[in-house]
């Protein structure tokens, strides 16, 4: 017997996209790796939606998996973004998106607005790419010595 969780929403949007591809359940299993019957029982929650199973469904949809899950599971509760939750060297490995040049403009022209509302005078408008390199600072030279005082 078929059960309702939370996946469900995920199986259905599965079954759509499945149903688009030119493909008997049979051919699908074949592809997928699993027994004859069981591409039914995975849509119908009978048997548990794995992840190897989902990057298997992506793999034959072409598709990302993250797709199937922004997809399947829009409504998911979540308090945070992953790649908030990771070092800025990992959020850079993993290829996160800058913000766009227009949103930074956005933002800078309503923190200029709340400054100018607040009578505190904002810098100059210089976008990023505008803006002079940063000179490296010089070396730093050892300090002069002084000659201690003669004793008396």
């Amino acid at each position: 017997m078929a059960r309702r969780d939370q996946l469900m929403g995920l199986r259905e949007v599965l079954s759509e996209a499945l149903g688009s591809l030119q493909m008997t359940p049979f051919e699908i299993e074949q592809r997928l790796g699993v027994g004859h019957g069981s591409l039914r029982r995975l849509l119908d929650g009978t048997t548990a939606l794995k992840l190897h199973h989902l990057v298997g469904f992506a793999r034959l949809l072409e598709v990302h998996p993250k797709d199937l899950l922004e997809v399947g599971l829009p409504d998911w509760p979540a308090k945070h973004r992953l790649l908030d939750l990771l070092s800025p060297e990992r959020r850079q490995a993993a290829g996160a998106p800058a913000l766009p040049e227009e949103t930074a403009a956005a933002v800078r022209t309503v923190v200029r607005e709340e400054l100018a509302r607040h009578g505190i005078a904002p810098a100059p408008d210089v976008s990023a790419a505008e803006a002079a390199p940063e000179k490296e600072p010089a070396p730093r030279r050892s300090p002069a010595r002084r000659k201690a005082p003669p004793r008396a």
